[in-house]
């Protein structure tokens, strides 16, 4: 269950970025929001690059 609520808050925080967005803004975003620490090291290891849309950085999230 905890798992299924950590997925939904890491869906509505990529919905809400404005993109294109970098690695970098996507974890300040998390950390600014206070998500957590789980979601914040999950962020930590998607690849350094420019992400052009929510669904680029739910795909790089679902590999690592």
């Amino acid at each position: 269950m905890q798992e299924m609520r950590a997925s939904e808050v890491a869906s509505q925080l990529v919905e809400s970025l404005d993109y294109p967005v970098s690695k970098d803004v996507i974890i300040a975003a998390a950390r600014e929001a206070n998500l957590g620490s789980t979601l914040e090291e999950a962020l930590k290891k998607l690849p350094d690059r420019e992400y052009a849309d929510a669904e680029e950085v739910t795909q790089a999230l679902n590999a690592t």
